[in-house]
């Protein structure tokens, strides 16, 4: 039998952990939307742009890859959200590390700016970084592969499963195939305990280079189990759980509180908010994740909600997904100086060093 919560609640749950049957009744009342219309304040583009100049993205995919044609490509991401003056982009790919490729891109955006800059054009390059996915791909829970990434450079972040976790596995019906990264009540597998100290000692410098942990799609007891460790030992490590609205990761409120008070950092993500066009039968759970936002703002503050996109898919390009969920957040009264503090602070504390 499942030890997780989210796997018994979906069978216990027809429309998910969170998303109410009144709340689907009102979407197909027949005066909707007429009768729910609420536009909201008008935002001038000039307030959203305030707030994507210096804004740090952890969470963005690109192409080229093979599997899916008309993916976003890396280097025109780069582009857009350098004249957007974003300071960095982290890129994630679930087969493929990204911060080799990131050393590329850079040295590619920077001699571009040395050209604009003969010709009296302003062109601020932002700073592309990557990392791993710990997927089957590159070996799983593979602790050579961390090391490896960190010593490449320009590796910020480190994903658990993906497509691999035991979690997603499990919601497709055979856990076996996938990886754990604890045993669900307390006790971390060797694996996870050994990049967890890796990453420590590679955070425990004097240079100012930082690489988080993000939990990708583990279950929500090896999310805790994880956050619990790192905060009982005091390590160096910060730990990002991904897109807490989206249903294979949600967090209830209280769940975002207790792993925001373990120190961790959760991300708020724009495809929760608007659907992109390929996902048109995606349930999304919009008042949720916007009250999710407020409450947690209100009772713990900004300081430790990341605002990401989970863009690079085709359709969904990063920058005008950025800019709709700047938008979306002001329209519902959340403040511009919080925005700040979700786009800047709170990703630069966890990657250090640009």
């Amino acid at each position: 039998m499942s030890k997780s919560k989210q796997i018994a609640e979906w069978k216990e749950k027809k429309f998910g952990r969170m998303i109410t049957e009144e709340e689907l009744i009102k979407r197909a009342h027949p005066a909707w939307p007429y009768l729910y219309f609420t536009p909201g304040e008008y935002i001038k583009p000039e307030v959203i742009d305030r707030v994507m100049a210096g804004s740090i993205e952890l969470h963005t995919h690109g192409a080229p890859t093979a599997w899916l044609e008309g993916r976003s490509n890396y280097y025109d991401t780069a582009i857009s959200c350098s004249e957007q003056k974003m300071k960095a982009v982290v890129f994630k790919d679930q087969d493929t590390p990204t911060n080799m490729m990131a050393g590329v891109l850079q040295r590619s955006l920077d001699a571009l700016a040395a050209d604009k800059a003969k010709r009296g054009e302003e062109f601020t390059p932002v700073q592309v970084f990557g990392g791993i996915v710990l997927d089957k791909s590159i070996g799983g829970m593979n602790l050579q592969a961390v090391k490896k990434a960190l010593s490449i450079g320009r590796c910020k972040e480190i994903w658990l499963p993906a497509n691999d976790s035991a979690h997603l596995q499990e919601v497709f019906g055979d856990e076996t195939k996938g990886y754990r990264v604890s045993d669900m009540s307390g006790t971390l597998t060797p694996e996870m305990i050994g990049v967890l100290e890796i990453l420590h000692d590679y955070n425990t410098n004097s240079t100012g280079e930082r690489c988080c942990l993000a939990t990708c799609h583990v279950s929500n007891e090896e999310k805790y189990d994880v956050s619990k460790y790192v905060k009982q030992r005091g390590m160096n490590v910060g730990v990002v759980h991904d897109h807490i609205t989206q249903e294979l990761t949600l967090n209830s409120v209280e769940e975002a509180l207790e792993l925001i008070d373990l120190g961790s950092y959760v991300e708020i993500c724009s495809n929760s908010v608007v659907p992109w066009s390929a996902m048109t039968n995606w349930i999304v759970a919009y008042d949720y994740t916007i009250e999710l936002t407020k409450r947690l703002i209100k009772e713990r503050g900004p300081e430790h909600i990341l605002l990401v996109t989970d863009a690079g898919l085709p359709g969904y390009d990063e920058v005008p997904a950025l800019r709709v969920l700047i938008e979306t957040l002001l329209k519902n009264g959340i403040s511009e100086a919080d925005l700040n503090v979700m786009c800047k602070d709170a990703p630069a504390a966890l990657i250090g060093k640009i």
